[in-house]
């Protein structure tokens, strides 16, 4: 599915490039963000040959706009190639429909419920996991930290048994982009048939949780059939795996080779809620896709019916054209409008567990670590591409 494909007739022959968002040219030398700016060399709207053949959006203005228009671009294929994504509702629906989906979900992911209820447990996961850290003088921060903060919080807010955390991982893993074919059919077949069973227990055994929220929908009158169960429960399984998980670890990164900026988030906490939305502007995780319902033409590129165009979120945060110096994270910026969270009707659901866990890992980082720094002893930081970006490793040493 990779080998390039023909240049199809609707393709103007200026805007070719061939681009691999899984492997992109210069990702071995560590940093995914640098290896996908270089699309902001050439033309806004670029098709590569490669998967299937898709168009790519490279800036915020049309990432945005892009997104947006659920008129224009369908959410039913939300990767490619085309194909690739199972249905997972309501992120592959369109408005109105979307809506009855979301309905379920949007009670449990809301800023006040998420603030009261769990941010208590949120802040105790961290601060243990940090006491852990602060007298080892260095750690592998991906694998002791930003790996297993997100997930620790997440599993508890949903009652999910963390004794099962290896087989979690491997699924989440290995459904990612990054999985070779194989190994994402079987991570994805074990854990339909392990979310099936939990939905069933918790019809019979409600909780106060989303999953029994998603279970309960089999009695609304406008359910369907247990596929719509299904796919909201891998929905919600599947982002709260990388996505927080990769925003720390980018984040401690930034933190690490700017000692300044630790410095200003222990002598200033007010400036924490600037800090996370900048972080969170800086690094935009996501690589979705969406189908064009009809022919659309936009900055000299013409896309039919059926064509596949790849929105990066990552590539709009660090826009020259909408933020000075975008490389650079400054808490200073003031309030600027971002893209990582997506826009219009399908703007992330769980937007503000992400931004609490963020609130808290920076709060209580200051409070409680001491200055950190790039382990000069180890390997450099090294990052991964794909639909969801990230650190495969992070090493980081204090005194």
């Amino acid at each position: 599915m990779n080998a390039p494909l023909p240049v199809p007739a609707n393709v103007d022959p200026a805007l070719v490039v061939d681009f691999d968002y899984i492997h992109p040219a210069g990702l071995d030398q560590g940093d995914v963000f640098t290896a996908f700016a270089r699309l902001h060399d050439g033309p806004d709207i670029v098709w590569t040959p490669r998967y299937g053949g898709h168009w790519i959006a490279t800036r915020g203005e049309d990432i945005q706009w892009i997104q947006e228009r659920h008129d224009l671009f369908s959410n039913a294929e939300k990767n490619v190639p085309k194909g690739s994504f199972p249905s997972m509702p309501p992120i592959t629906e369109n408005p109105p429909n979307h809506s009855r989906y979301r309905a379920v979900l949007n009670p449990y992911f809301t800023r006040n419920r998420i603030e009261q209820r769990h941010e208590a447990s949120a802040r105790a996961v961290i601060v243990a996991l940090i006491e852990a850290l602060q007298p080892k003088k260095r750690s592998e921060i991906v694998a002791e930290f930003t790996t297993i903060a997100p997930l620790r919080i997440f599993w508890d807010l949903v009652d999910l048994p963390y004794e099962r955390r290896d087989d979690f991982l491997r699924w989440g893993r290995n459904f990612a982009v990054r999985g070779e074919p194989e190994k994402r059919m079987a991570a994805h077949r074990e854990l339909v048939e392990y979310l099936g069973q939990l939905l069933d227990e918790r019809i019979e055994a409600p909780g106060d949780d989303v999953f029994t929220g998603i279970s309960q929908w089999r009695n609304n009158p406008r359910y369907q059939h247990r596929g719509e169960l299904l796919g909201m429960a891998q929905l919600v399984f599947l982002g709260g795996l990388d996505t927080v998980a990769s925003l720390m670890g980018f984040s401690l990164l930034r933190l690490a080779e700017r000692p300044e900026l630790q410095q200003r988030l222990k002598d200033d906490p007010a400036i924490i809620p600037a800090a996370v939305d900048e972080l969170l502007r800086r690094h935009g995780l996501s690589n979705s896709a969406r189908m064009s319902r009809q022919d659309v033409t936009r900055k000299g590129a013409t896309m039919v019916e059926g064509d596949m165009i790849m929105v990066m979120n990552s590539l709009s945060g660090i826009d020259a054209r909408l933020y000075a110096d975008p490389f650079t994270v400054n808490f200073d910026r003031g309030a600027v409008h971002h893209n990582s969270m997506g826009n219009g009707p399908h703007k992330c659901v769980g937007q503000h567990l992400a931004r609490m866990e963020m609130r808290i890992l920076l709060e209580e980082w200051a409070a409680r670590m001491p200055i950190v720094r790039l382990d000069p002893g180890a390997p450099a930081p090294r990052s991964w591409a794909g639909a969801v970006i990230g650190l495969e490793h992070l090493h980081l040493a204090w005194d």
